[in-house]
């Protein structure tokens, strides 16, 4: 009988982190503690001295009695209202602003969650840290009144002789031994799947910026989805009740066989489609809850289905299409008045095209 050999065991190239530390006991180590003690110090001192910057000024019962303004209060009121018209400008002049659509729908539908998750728990332990701080820190000595005659030439010389003085080294050490007590609080694989997820997002909002098969695979996805929220509800697949979610995956696929390479060899037809469509459905939705809000319509639901709704979404699509691509083929832009009036999305869509 042949006698049976042992397996192999595969290969591994990657040098395990107990033969790494093996390997560098016998090397001299270098103290690097002040590489982070001056950092840490720093930090400690930036982060009071914004607070007491916030607390001298009342920043926070500012921007509070800011956000409960009067105007702000109406602009939040008439949300509906103004949706409804960024989706008609969007049917207008959509394309002149694709980046800033790219990016948006590209984290709307992607990025969005699973960025706001992580963000959130380093947030909230951030949070948390900050209130015990401030709980543990001794009560502030109330400040003395100042002479209402002192001149502004003796104010600033005193300001200048307080950032003359260096701190000691007590008051270093306070600062670091501060800094430490925070970075125990805190979870540092939290903080490295944060950053991760940040930098995945901005990778990929760049991959769809420089265009490519990336922005065309993007505009697919919205594509896609725009267009499958309409025509799923007027199929009916009968005696395939069963498996509804397969023939909704089948519809997609369909969509993605036709839409795809459309993309590829069509981009500029596909972006203005994609554009429109989305402020297509911002106008429809949103100005069609607005007239809900007013009484005008008894359900936005009901009438975003019906035959008047669809046929509103597909006439305002095919007119902006319409108009865009003749623009485009034109090789004509906005008008300078429509610069002005949309000069902040104008100054955004110049820097999101220099990345």
């Amino acid at each position: 009988k042949q006698q049976q050999q042992p397996a192999t065991p595969p290969l591994d190239f990657a040098p395990s982190s107990h033969a790494l530390g093996a390997m560098s006991d016998g090397l001299p180590k270098l103290n690097a503690a002040r590489a982070v003690a001056v950092p840490l110090a720093a930090a400690s001192q930036g982060v009071q001295a914004i607070s007491k910057l916030v607390s001298e000024h009342q920043i926070g019962e500012k921007l509070s009695k800011l956000g409960s303004h009067s105007a702000l209060e109406q602009l939040s009121s008439r949300k509906e209202l103004l949706l409804a018209v960024l989706g008609l400008v969007l049917v207008l002049h959509g394309a002149q602003f694709k980046n800033i659509i790219l990016v948006t729908q590209l984290v709307l539908s992607f990025l969005y969650v699973r960025v706001r998750g992580s963000v959130m728990a380093i947030y909230n332990d951030i949070k948390t840290v900050v209130d015990k701080a401030e709980a543990d820190a001794p009560q502030a000595e109330p400040a003395k009144e100042s002479n209402e005659d002192q001149s502004k030439h003796a104010k600033k010389r005193d300001a200048k002789k307080e950032a003359a003085k260096a701190p000691s080294a007590a008051d270093t050490q306070a600062h670091i031994e501060a800094s430490k007590k925070v970075l125990k609080a805190l979870d540092s694989e939290r903080l490295t799947n944060a950053s991760t997820e940040v930098m995945v997002c901005l990778m990929a909002c760049l991959l769809v910026l420089h265009g490519g098969l990336a922005q065309r695979v993007a505009v697919s996805h919205a594509l896609v989805a725009a267009v499958a929220g309409r025509v799923e509800g007027l199929l009916h697949f009968e005696g395939f009740e069963e498996v509804e979610s397969w023939t909704s995956s089948l519809l997609r696929f369909a969509l993605w066989v036709v839409i795809l390479p459309m993309a590829i060899f069509m981009g500029p037809l596909a972006l203005i489609l994609n554009v429109v469509a989305f402020g297509a459905d911002l106008a429809t939705q949103h100005g069609v809850a607005f007239l809900a809000k007013i009484g005008k319509v008894p359900d936005a639901d009901a009438s975003l289905g019906s035959p008047k709704g669809l046929m509103a979404f597909g006439g305002l699509v095919a007119f902006g299409t319409l108009w865009q691509v003749w623009s485009w083929a034109a090789g004509s832009g906005m008008a300078w008045y429509f610069q002005m009036l949309y000069l902040p999305a104008v100054i955004a869509e110049g820097l999101l095209g220099l990345l």
